[in-house]
């Protein structure tokens, strides 16, 4: 009985793993990372063993023999994550804001905050400056929800970045090592439409991304906006349009 127990215990707990890891693999950012693991793998099967990553097998010996290359490798990734594609990510953002035209910056700058409502910071400048806890208590509420929200925003732009840099990692893996990766096994056949494609989609996908403006933080609140507007037509005159903060 003891073992039966513990047999299914260890069935439910299996279930419970592979349950987790698919629900996880539907969510944005965990289907990246996946996808990071499997182009990481193959460039770097096809630059030090000439293989791709569809032919490793249970019986690939000259793969799982390698122990010491596969820690190398693994930690060669999270050189990568950490270091390599941050770095990457911060050098495109700073390419596409510098060169971008003014009227596709414009066309994603960030909109003032619409009627009644007041931004995150004033309503918290008001909240310290007039010592109202329930202006305070409305900021505390508020605040880790926005800072939740655009710490996604920014990761979605580094994991944007980094994609695109190990599929050009993979490819040029696949064409130095003389070797079929996986994104040359996608293009065979069919290579000029296919990096057009990857090209144009790659250049709209970082584009869109790094130039998104940040998650609003606007709060409803009349009698501040009310007030803010006041010190805004006192310090600058009527219909003047000063952007609010």
């Amino acid at each position: 009985m003891t073992d039966e127990t513990q047999s299914k215990g260890k069935v439910n707990t299996g279930d419970a793993i592979s349950i987790g890891f698919i629900e996880k693999a539907w969510e944005f950012k965990w289907g990246i990372q996946l996808v990071y693991i499997a182009l990481y793998a193959d460039a770097m099967l096809a630059w030090f063993l000439h293989r791709n990553l569809l032919s490793v097998t249970n019986d690939s010996a000259q793969i799982w023999g390698a122990v010491g290359a596969l820690l190398i490798a693994a930690a060669g990734f999270c050189l990568t994550v950490s270091l390599i594609i941050p770095f990457f990510s911060g050098l495109i953002r700073v390419i596409v804001i510098q060169f971008s035209p003014g009227w596709l910056i414009n066309a994603f700058s960030a909109h003032a905050a619409r009627p009644h409502e007041v931004s995150l910071h004033y309503l918290h400048t008001e909240a310290l400056r007039t010592q109202d806890e329930f202006l305070m208590a409305i900021y505390r509420e508020k605040n880790p929800s926005w800072v939740r929200r655009f710490s996604d925003h920014q990761q979605a732009g580094t994991l944007i970045c980094g994609l695109a840099f190990l599929l050009i990692a993979d490819a040029w893996a696949g064409y130095a090592s003389g070797t079929q990766t996986l994104l040359l096994w996608l293009a065979d056949g069919h290579e000029v439409p296919f990096y057009l494609c990857f090209v144009s989609t790659a250049t709209v996908l970082l584009i869109t991304t790094i130039l998104k403006p940040y998650p609003r933080s606007d709060v409803y609140h009349p009698l501040l906006r009310k007030q803010q507007d006041q010190e805004r037509d006192a310090k600058y005159g009527r219909g003047e349009k000063i952007p609010y903060n």
